[in-house]
């Protein structure tokens, strides 16, 4: 029931757009429906399978253009060198890739402002060993402390930046709940 729900607000989001690149393609607007909407029924029917590691939008583009594609040939009609076509192509692509950068700035943000709450003296510790790649026999020596001081550091900083991550990691998740259903 969750997977139909998650299909039908994808459907509605996408279908006008996924609708036109068929169009595009095919020059029939029956037939670009037709396209499209059996790209949505074989998501339906494999959604246990399917995984999608970039954003929807792109994967969609990528499987109803294909088809559309693959419609046209068997029709004798293509051309693969619309210029329209591959300039779009070209633009989700980057745009998908603008998003993953900014995804990944973002969380280096929230991960390095979580570092920042650590008291000094350990993370101060913990960069050297993480970030510099120091031994702990190395720190011990630099400090002028024992080797179990620093890793006492390194085991109550890793505790702390996994009880935060969980919980960043949950306001994630209730975020993205009530952003579905709002």
């Amino acid at each position: 029931m969750a997977e139909l729900s998650r299909i039908e607000a994808l459907f509605k989001a996408h279908y006008s757009f996924l609708c036109a690149v068929a169009y595009r393609i095919v020059d029939d607007e029956e037939v670009a429906k037709d396209i499209v909407q059996n790209f949505f029924l074989y998501c339906l029917d494999k959604i246990s399978t399917i995984s999608v590691h970039a954003n929807f939008k792109s994967y969609a583009f990528m499987a109803v253009k294909n088809a559309s594609l693959s419609h046209k040939k068997r029709a004798r009609k293509i051309d693969y060198n619309d210029e329209l076509l591959l300039q779009t192509a070209a633009h989700l692509v980057s745009q998908s890739e603008l998003e993953d950068k900014l995804k990944y700035e973002a969380r280096d943000k929230l991960l390095w402002d979580i570092i920042a709450q650590l008291p000094e003296k350990r993370r101060h510790v913990f960069l050297l060993s993480n970030k510099e790649g120091l031994k702990y026999t190395e720190i011990a020596a630099q400090l002028d402390i024992s080797v179990n001081t620093v890793k006492t550091h390194i085991k109550l900083s890793y505790e702390f930046l996994r009880r935060e991550c969980q919980s960043l990691i949950r306001i994630i998740f209730v975020i993205g709940i009530w952003i579905v259903f709002y």
